[in-house]
């Protein structure tokens, strides 16, 4: 952004300038160690306005098109200025700054909101490389909400924390793990597409990249630095720090046989889970799992407290009977980021993981695997 600039001033619409703000607002934090933090940045040169916002983990740049009359920037409070500009009606805004005070005026409605000059906000690092891969927002926010429900919500372990992404024989691989399950996904890419990549993403920047990209249609072009990768869509930038470390090598608990396998309606499958944890909840939500071989998943649990259930659903089996304890939680989890309409659910003796599959031609895409509760 430009320096020692006294004055910004430009109109917008209202509509553009709420949509990003309450974008990069997500990622202020609300808790912030500095003042300026709390704020987002807006910055203003060649018809272009940058909304940003940082929390020193991760960084966001957000361009919308408007008329510039003069460049300049300020910052404002993240809170007051999204919840400000979303009230406002639909339509043009000017905008003006001077030093560290922001003017919105709209028709019936002027205010002035006290910032903090732009030259306090800090810099959100530039990313300067070739992209290591670029592919399609959809097929990447798809595969990132299919692993990053398996990653740790505590940093006891910081690798875990995150989702590992990887380059293996024309693949990315996208891969996360809280120890007691494990999400893995391929995404085929296209030929000539992809060189080095070997990083650990930490799961918030993912689960924020998931909300991004939901809006976002084209490609992403993901860029690697040192410690910083930077996604980077048609207007909007997201730059993260790396988790630093070696994740673990996941590959030896993937069972390479199966016993059992039974397959069924995802919608089933999901409703007796559903049913089977409203009474799991009083025990650590730990569930029996029995597969009939005659073609019946029943599904039981109970809690001294509140009472028993058992559910059942009809379901294709290849192998023998079969049972296993699970945490009937992580079994939600996995099966409400499946979007085929059947799922394959395979096991190999109670002590040992189970895997869950989408059926049809993604079965060789993903897997999701949970591990047995010892009962």
């Amino acid at each position: 952004y430009c320096e020692d600039v006294e004055t910004m001033k430009l109109s917008s619409t209202q509509e553009n300038l709420s949509k990003a703000i309450n974008t990069v607002g997500r990622i202020v934090s609300t808790r912030a160690s500095l003042p300026v933090l709390s704020h987002v940045l807006l910055s203003a040169d060649s018809n272009r306005l940058r909304i940003a916002a940082t929390n020193l983990e991760i960084g966001i740049n957000y361009w919308i098109g408007c008329k510039v009359e003069q460049d300049g920037a300020v910052t404002a409070p993240a809170r007051l200025l999204s919840e400000f500009v979303t009230n406002l009606p639909s339509g043009n805004l000017n905008i003006q700054a001077s030093e560290a005070n922001l003017t919105i005026t709209a028709k019936h409605y002027e205010s002035h909101i006290n910032g903090i000059t732009a030259e306090e906000f800090p810099m959100i690092p530039e990313v300067k490389s070739d992209p290591v891969v670029t592919l399609p927002a959809d097929t990447l926010r798809e595969a990132i909400a299919e692993v990053v429900v398996a990653a740790a919500l505590d940093e006891t372990r910081p690798v875990l924390a995150g989702v590992y992404m990887y380059i293996e024989e024309g693949n990315l691989v996208l891969v996360a793990t809280d120890s007691f399950r494990l999400a893995e996904r391929f995404i085929k890419l296209p030929k000539g597409n992809g060189t080095e990549l070997n990083a650990i993403v930490p799961a918030r920047t993912m689960q924020e990249l998931v909300r991004i990209l939901g809006d976002s249609t084209g490609d992403v072009k993901i860029y690697l630095a040192e410690n910083q990768v930077m996604f980077q869509m048609e207007d909007i930038e997201l730059v993260s720090r790396l988790i630093e470390g070696q994740f673990p090598n996941y590959r030896p608990i993937i069972p390479a046989t199966d016993d059992t396998v039974a397959t069924l309606s995802t919608a089933e499958f999901t409703r007796i889970t559903k049913m089977a944890n409203l009474f799991a909840r009083e025990n650590g939500g730990s569930v029996r799992i029995e597969v009939q071989a005659e073609g019946e998943i029943r599904i039981m649990s109970s809690a001294s407290q509140v009472g028993d259930n058992t559910s059942s659903a009809e379901c294709d089996v290849s192998g023998d009977d079969s049972n296993i304890s699970l945490n009937a939680r992580f079994l939600s989890d996995a099966l409400a980021v499946i979007n085929t309409k059947r799922v394959s659910f395979s096991t190999s003796g109670k002590l040992n993981p189970c895997v869950i599959r989408p059926e049809g031609e993604k079965a060789d895409d993903y897997l999701h695997i949970i591990m047995p509760l010892r009962t």
